[in-house]
């Protein structure tokens, strides 16, 4: 036996999982943690030269996801900026994230943070994998086309916090 016995999965899950991509195109989905299944996902193009906007239509498509679908937990994406990003990124990242923050708090939701790094090897088994390589397995495990990466990054960090869920003490909540 390779490591010992596996763990056993963890009794107490929540039963529907909001996972999020923030981005100028927000990746969005509902992942029935029951069965792994996805419920609905999406990737919404926000209004690029407005700010406020921005800000307005992603607590507007947050919120209706948190009425149509009732999730239990939120999972995000942690901020990723490449090296050659723009000074003006990390603030509206930053706006975007606060916003979901909210929704989140102002449904009692839980939020946990996830690393690219950390989704990538939770999906793919490679921490370094292409985006590519994340796009094909979530295409294949949830039988789905994707409108574009935004929405396979939402899946899978929706698809990594049901993960490990399964088997870990998620991160704590950091909102």
């Amino acid at each position: 036996m390779f490591g010992g016995p596996l763990p056993q999965p963890r009794l107490e899950t929540v039963s529907i999982i909001l996972g999020l991509d923030l981005a100028e195109t927000t990746g969005i989905c509902v992942l029935q943690a029951s069965d792994h299944s996805l419920v609905w996902s999406d990737s919404v193009r926000l209004a690029i030269r407005n700010p406020q906007s921005r800000r307005i239509a992603l607590k507007q498509l947050i919120q209706e996801a948190l009425r149509r679908f009732g999730p239990g937990e939120m999972a995000l994406e942690d901020v990723f900026l490449p090296v050659r990003t723009s000074p003006r990124t990390p603030i509206s990242l930053g706006e975007l994230r606060g916003v979901a923050r909210l929704c989140a708090a102002e449904a009692d939701m839980p939020v946990f943070f996830y690393q690219p790094r950390k989704v990538k090897m939770t999906v793919t088994g490679n921490g370094a994998a292409s985006k590519e390589d994340v796009i094909q397995i979530i295409t294949m495990e949830f039988q789905t086309p994707l409108k574009d990466d935004n929405q396979a990054d939402a899946i899978s960090v929706a698809y990594t916090h049901w993960l490990i869920r399964q088997f870990e003490q998620p991160p704590d909540d950091k909102t």
